[in-house]
């Protein structure tokens, strides 16, 4: 079939679409390139493996919904349910859950492999819209949204801020109105100011987990001059 053929007989879109305020959670394995260079096959797989387990299950006990698993990536969103609206603070919960458990899977791997594993995670609340796209139907919906290109953005900027868990403001205010502004989901989260990041053309005000003590310091500053996020893909 030609490209002429195949942009006149246009895929349609199954309806109807869903849509609504979520957050969006983007979780990727740590040096992933490098595993996969340095370390044996079996022991990579084992490590996917493991991984997707620990996310999996940490998003299904949290009520969450998992979109897709994109290599060494996973992508999950939080809405309202019956009876609840908490999805920030279940989002902000399955993060902190799945930092411990890949913590133990860490342990497990640097034991068979000699190299350490972490993960980072991007979270954003906002519109999403969800909906099946003829072909993709067994792969499941396709996501939407601002929020979702948010999410996958902080997630790439946690290495460079130094931390595992990086949100945008819009999920601390929802977490904030969801359980009070002295929720425990947002203990050692810190305003780390505007942040810049690819295919924004205004920067947006993110948080991050921070365990060291030294910065658990309240920062409310919004005049924080912007950051420039690094665009280049985390290896």
């Amino acid at each position: 079939m030609t490209t002429i053929e195949l942009l006149s007989n246009p895929v349609p879109c199954a309806p109807p679409l869903r849509h609504g305020h979520m957050v969006a959670m983007f979780v990727d394995l740590d040096h992933f390139m490098r595993i996969c260079t340095d370390d044996p096959p079996e022991a990579v797989f084992s490590l996917i493996g493991g991984f997707q387990r620990v996310v999996t299950a940490a998003v299904a006990s949290f009520k969450g919904e998992l979109n897709s698993y994109q290599g060494d990536g996973v992508l999950a969103i939080f809405g309202d349910v019956a009876g609840r609206t908490d999805c920030a603070t279940r989002a902000l919960r399955c993060a902190r859950e799945i930092l411990e458990h890949i913590e133990a899977l860490g342990l497990y791997y640097v034991s068979i492999s000699g190299h350490p594993t972490s993960v980072s995670i991007g979270l954003q609340y906002g519109p999403v819209w969800a909906g099946t796209i003829g072909i993709s139907k067994r792969f499941g919906p396709t996501l939407i949204g601002d929020a979702v290109n948010v999410a996958t953005r902080l997630e790439q900027q946690a290495r460079q801020l130094d931390a595992q868990v990086v949100v945008g403001n819009e999920v601390i205010q929802r977490a904030q109105q969801e359980s009070g502004s002295h929720a425990c989901e947002l203990e050692q989260f810190v305003n780390v100011g505007p942040l810049f990041v690819h295919g924004r053309t205004s920067p947006i005000h993110v948080w991050k987990l921070q365990t060291r003590s030294a910065e658990l310091l309240p920062n409310n500053d919004t005049d924080i001059e912007p950051r420039v996020g690094n665009r280049s893909a985390k290896s």
